[in-house]
């Protein structure tokens, strides 16, 4: 076998991807859409997971595995981390602020930070919305809300009939006969939805770290564009969104429908963002849940909020402006305002210089976009992209694309860095498949898609736009070695040669003097709960350098013990944090609706993946 020499190391970073951070607490929530006593599969079927009041734990539990993992091949410490999207699960204000708090980490004795610790429960008790009887936990499980029928969710305090939803049983039998012939088993683990709520101190990953948007940053659930109004085409001033206020009021309000029809009554009750002692009245005559409020669960602006748009706390800022709110470095984590000249008009934003104190262009500052560049090292230049649609036209819009804007600053950025000398690697959430959604804003014509034909199943259909894809763009450089994406919750590896032929016994749709890796990473929430760490070393052969690639699992035990453990009720959760992971993972494990394979193939994980170009780079003069 091949190995890079133990000293050529360039540079060791750290992908993190898809935490999705969930309130599961939240009235905003639709688990009763996911189909979870039988299939068939769809987008929804990720509307509940049976591990989801753990999702702050696994993270907290990732980043403690992170600060403390070196480089197999030539024990260099990471040196950065690049989260790749959907930090958050639902655009909320609090899942927003705990993924942030604990990569930056809490302490009780430093009042400078943020946040002294992570609490994990949401809802805050007021007279007529009170706390769930006898537990700190207010989300759905077996039975529902207290009095509600059944729902068909995980129970972990017990077992028997009826007191698990389909597939959620710890006998085997039982769950292969009730779902599509899915081998799981779903143990009990009393008083664990009630220790998930306790807080803990987060130690924060201490190294500089970046991000990029996710959809389910961005959007309700991943999904839905209808927290905001707007904006849409362009104005002559910096686009801004409105509030919904019946989506805020549902949010931050403690009625938590289970049912469609639940749905649709709090909906128009809500239309105006309050509801009448009269409406409230029929809401509780319809039995629908109570549960505490919360103003902490406002959605989140992906652009700028108008003015009063926005409830508090979310007034503080959309999700940009919210990464200016941190301990961490840098400031801004890659989409920090930069000391430069206000942009107010599209005509300034088109013709404004870039601005040289950071990588995002005015007219990204202008829409509030995402992206922007930074170089990690001499010779070497990321680029991040804002893959989100969020003006689909649709109720889901959980797939990518890029405009025309910022696809034209991306092939600037890459013809840059050629001319400078400098590798490229791109970054987004979207991977290129996954890359393939049409906007309603008609500014960001013409759109830009990831590949015309999938190299793997050329019968999956790809964007339609006749402008030049990212593959196409990416074949054209040779200075383009890596794009390195999540969405898709898998490991995976597949490599671009650029040549329109046959690639690992697939299509290749580009044809260039390039070739590329494409590197996808699986979820933090889901199932195998990993995060890769990326090392480009100099194989000091003078032509080539290598991609190591290493599965990183985050710290909890593989095995939590025995379910019938009481002492979640004892002591600080502090110490618990670890415990509480390793039960995650396994849950994550038996969930009937994830996918096992997501772990991908012994190529798609700890592999070291040759890149045919010497270091450093030659500068090439643009014409």
């Amino acid at each position: 076998a091949f190995f890079p020499p133990r000293h050529g190391s360039i540079l060791n970073y750290l992908q993190l991807s898809d935490f999705q951070v969930v309130d599961e607490e939240s009235p905003g929530r639709v688990e009763f859409l996911d189909p979870t006593q039988r299939g068939p599969f769809t987008q929804l079927s990720a509307a509940y997971r049976p591990q989801e009041s753990l999702s702050t734990q696994v993270v907290e539990s990732m980043i403690r595995s992170a600060r403390n993992t070196t480089s197999p091949i030539t024990a260099r410490r990471i040196e950065l981390s690049i989260l790749t999207g959907d930090n958050a699960d639902s655009q909320q204000y609090n899942e927003t602020r705990w993924f942030i708090d604990m990569m930056d980490g809490t302490a009780g004795n430093r009042p400078e930070l943020l946040a002294e610790k992570i609490d994990p429960n949401s809802g805050i008790p007021i007279p007529g919305c009170e706390a769930t009887p006898g537990s700190v936990y207010d989300g759905v499980r077996a039975g529902g809300q207290t009095g509600q029928p059944d729902t068909g969710f995980y129970e972990p305090d017990r077992s028997g009939p009826s007191s698990d939803g389909a597939g959620y049983s710890p006998f085997r039998e039982e769950n292969v006969e009730e779902t599509p012939g899915r081998d799981v088993t779903v143990r009990d683990f009393p008083n664990l939805l009630e220790a998930a709520q306790q807080p803990f101190e987060a130690i924060g990953v201490d190294m500089p770290w970046y991000t990029a948007f996710g959809n389910h940053d961005a959007l309700v659930q991943g999904n839905d564009p209808d927290a905001y109004f707007g904006p849409g085409g362009p104005t002559s001033t910096p686009n801004r969104e409105t509030a919904n206020p019946a989506f805020q009021a549902i949010a931050t309000g403690c009625f938590k429908p289970q049912s469609t029809s639940q749905l649709t009554m709090l909906t128009s009750a809500a239309a105006d963002g309050t509801i009448s002692d009269d409406e409230r009245q029929d809401l509780l005559d319809a039995s629908v849940p109570i549960v505490p409020p919360d103003p902490r669960r406002c959605y989140v602006a992906k652009d700028e909020v108008d003015g009063g748009g926005a409830p508090a706390p979310c007034s503080t800022g959309g999700w940009i402006q919210q990464h200016n709110l941190t301990t961490g470095t840098p400031v801004g984590h890659g989409m920090a305002p930069a000391p430069c000249d206000p942009i107010t008009t599209l005509d300034d934003a088109l013709s404004a210089p870039p601005c040289t104190a950071y990588g995002r262009p005015p007219i990204a500052d202008f829409y509030n976009d995402g992206y922007y560049s930074f170089s990690p090292k001499p010779g070497l230049r990321f680029l991040v992209l804002d893959s989100i649609t969020d003006e689909c036209s649709a109720v889901v819009c959980a797939e990518g694309s890029i405009d025309d804007p910022q696809f034209q600053w991306l092939a600037s950025q890459i013809g840059a860095a050629e001319a400078e000398g400098q590798y490229v690697m791109v970054f987004s959430h979207h991977t290129l498949r996954t890359t393939r959604f049409t906007s309603s804003d008609e500014s960001e014509y013409p759109m830009h898609y990831g590949q015309r034909v999938d190299p793997e199943n050329p019968m999956n259909p790809q964007g339609p736009s006749p402008a030049q894809t990212l593959e196409e763009l990416f074949c054209e450089h040779p200075n383009v070695i890596a794009h390195v994406a999540g969405h898709e919750h898998e490991n995976h590896v597949l490599h671009y040669d650029c040549k329109g032929g046959a690639t690992n016994g697939a299509l290749s749709s580009a044809v260039g003097p390039g070739e590329f890796w494409h590197i996808t990473t699986a979820a933090e929430l889901d199932w195998p709960q990993q995060s890769r760490m990326i090392e480009l070393i100099d194989n000091g052969d003078g032509a080539t350098m290598s991609l190591v690639l290493t599965m990183i699992d985050h710290l909890a035990p593989p095995n939590p013990g025995l379910g019938r453990d009481t002492s979640f009720n004892k002591g600080d959760a502090g110490e618990q944090v670890m415990k509480l992971a390793s039960i995650a993972r396994e849950l994550s494990y038996n969930d009937y609706q994830a996918s096992r394979g997501a772990r991908g193939t012994p190529e798609d994980r700890n592999v070291i993946l040759v890149v045919g170009r010497p270091w450093p780079a030659t500068p090439s003069p643009q014409p």
